[in-house]
């Protein structure tokens, strides 16, 4: 008898509603190369193998296999790859859409990951308390560095809340249908690795000044307090917007301020 592995985070979707809801805002046609995570007991799965042209489902937990094979008696259309989704080379797979309830102690990482790879759409599970903090706005509570970093770099939009009943077993918080889309013409990024180091370093004081934010994590950039001191005394004089913006509190600044500020920034300190 098959026993759910609390250290995967395995909490399989059962709700038909939810895996139809998912299924449908993928807009899957057969001509599609899906990639799910997370095999479960493969009722996602064969939605998703009945509407696409292939599935490919990464599983870290062997244990899974009679769902896998059952499947696989029932439909051609899909290949289990037996790892860890951390681990796996996305790049050797031929996908351009992904469909997964997340496991969610991978689900920044993995997001990311995911990303960096692109796709042309994706339909995500997440916890809900994630989920909001992926769509904030801001000046909101919610409005932080996981807000930024996939909204410069996504269209991410919020599908619906989803009941611990839809899980068996029942987790003990809710979670939440998301939608992204890669955007790389949103925003331009000046310096992945400076823009990544940059958002850590102000959100970690995201009720300070952006000034003040730096300089408390300068650390982050590889500078101490009184370098960064320094540096940002410059850099407000480079003009009055910019002077405005890192004086400004985190929380308050748009997506489009902080990449801003992020590309001038890394621009000044490369003269």
């Amino acid at each position: 008898m098959f026993k759910h592995k609390k250290r995967l985070g395995q909490c399989f979707l059962i709700d038909k509603n939810f895996v139809n809801k998912a299924v449908e805002s993928a807009n899957l046609t057969k001509d599609d190369v899906v990639l799910e995570i997370g095999l479960g007991k493969g009722i996602l799965t064969e939605e998703l193998a009945k509407n696409a042209k292939k599935v490919y489902v990464i599983e870290i937990d062997k244990s899974l296999e009679p769902y896998a094979n059952r499947l696989k008696e029932m439909y051609d259309n899909i290949e289990i790859i037996w790892d860890d989704a951390l681990k796996v080379d996305l790049d050797k797979l031929d996908f351009n859409k992904v469909v997964a309830n997340l496991p969610y102690q991978i689900s920044s990482p993995i997001t990311f990951k995911l990303i960096k790879r692109g796709f042309d759409l994706a339909v995500l599970m997440y916890q809900y308390e994630f989920a909001k903090r992926m769509v904030a706005k801001e000046g909101t509570k919610d409005y932080g560095r996981l807000s930024v970093s996939v909204q410069s770099r996504a269209d991410v939009d919020f599908i619906s809340k989803i009941p611990p009943t839809a899980f068996y077993p029942k987790p003990k918080v809710y979670s939440a249908l998301i939608k992204i889309k890669p955007n790389k013409n949103k925003y331009y990024i000046e310096n992945e690795d400076f823009f990544d180091d940059f958002l850590r370093a102000i959100f970690q004081h995201r009720n300070k000044s952006v000034r003040k934010a730096l300089i408390d994590s300068s650390k982050e950039l590889n500078y101490d307090k009184d370098e960064m001191k320094k540096i940002l005394e410059d850099f407000s004089d480079t003009n009055s917007e910019i002077k405005n913006l890192i004086n400004e509190k985190v929380f308050k600044l748009s997506v489009g301020d902080i990449v801003k500020l992020s590309n001038e920034l890394y621009k000044f300190t490369k003269r």
